[in-house]
């Protein structure tokens, strides 16, 4: 007889969209998703395992939190309605945001790398992050003095994360490698760090360039390295950067993505000068037909 197929944990987490460091806090924090063991100790999941993880996404999707997981997947049962799910996102959203005024970093930044860890980072995108970020920025516009504290700690609170994720990801199979390069002397959006996090989860190496005045100087990069390039961008560039931006693509030895707002706003032009680009939130892009095209074109290279 045939024996039934198995998995190890990275193709799991490829099949799946769900990282390896989650899966490993579902296993032994929630108890959820409890794979074989081999003589060395390594994983090895069965489709069952993978059909249960799915269920688990649908779920976490329309708002359960995951510690009701558990119950749910041991019910054996497609629940329809799940109590109380409609305010766990929202709930989510409020206690960061709670934290985040009292400005207190390091209960800000363990409850976001539980979270970053026990979900899948897409669902955290689309449901707490893009929301949450909405909700700050419109306090910031009409707050008073002292919003700057709020920004800086949002941002380092952001930039410790990716760290932790590049930390994780640095440990795994890497599926591809690219450049990822923040245009602009400002601080990051928000989603540059939620797009730089979607490609560490995914398996991407990411060689990240957080700010960037003079896109001239990437040229250096492009003599040394062949990788794919992703140049991000949340506001309008001037004449002279769409200038720079486009002689760069048509030089740059490897493949090139433009995201961000700048994308949206210079649809037009990028379309004319054959640019592949997608605009929109973080995840919008990310789960686009056009990035994933490219992206997948990337990994065959």
């Amino acid at each position: 007889m045939q024996s039934e197929p198995t998995f190890n944990i990275g193709d799991v987490s490829q099949q799946t969209g769900v990282a390896a460091v989650t899966l490993r806090a579902w296993e032994r924090r929630y108890g959820l998703i409890k794979p074989e063991r081999t003589p060395k100790g390594h994983r090895f999941y069965k489709q069952a395992n993978i059909d249960d993880i799915r269920k688990i996404i649908s779920w976490l999707n329309r708002g359960v939190a995951i510690s009701k997981v558990a119950d749910l997947l041991a019910s054996n049962e497609i629940t329809t309605v799940v109590p109380d799910s409609d305010n766990h996102w929202l709930k989510t959203q409020e206690d960061i945001l709670v934290e985040l005024i009292k400005l207190k970093p390091r209960s800000l930044n363990q409850q976001i790398d539980l979270l970053n860890k026990s979900t899948p980072f897409i669902s955290l995108c689309e449901n707490v992050y893009q929301p949450l970020q909405v909700l700050l920025q419109q306090r910031w516009q009409v707050e008073g003095h002292g919003y700057e504290l709020e920004l800086q700690l949002w941002q380092q609170c952001w930039q410790r994360q990716i760290t932790l994720m590049t930390l994780r990801a640095d440990k795994q199979k890497s599926n591809a490698n690219c450049i990822l390069v923040n245009l602009g002397a400002d601080l990051p959006a928000l989603d540059y760090w939620l797009f730089h996090g979607l490609l560490l989860q995914s398996g991407v190496r990411v060689d990240a360039i957080n700010s960037i005045k003079d896109m001239a100087c990437l040229n250096r990069l492009n003599q040394t390295t062949g990788l794919p390039i992703i140049l991000f961008a949340d506001r309008r560039l001037d004449t002279i950067e769409t200038k720079q931006l486009a002689k760069l693509i048509t030089s740059w030895r490897g493949d090139s993505f433009c995201a961000g707002r700048m994308a949206d706003i210079h649809s037009g032009l990028f379309t004319e000068l054959t640019i592949k680009f997608k605009g929109g939130s973080a995840s919008q892009c990310w789960q686009s037909s056009k990035f994933q095209a490219w992206q997948a074109g990337g990994e065959q290279q």
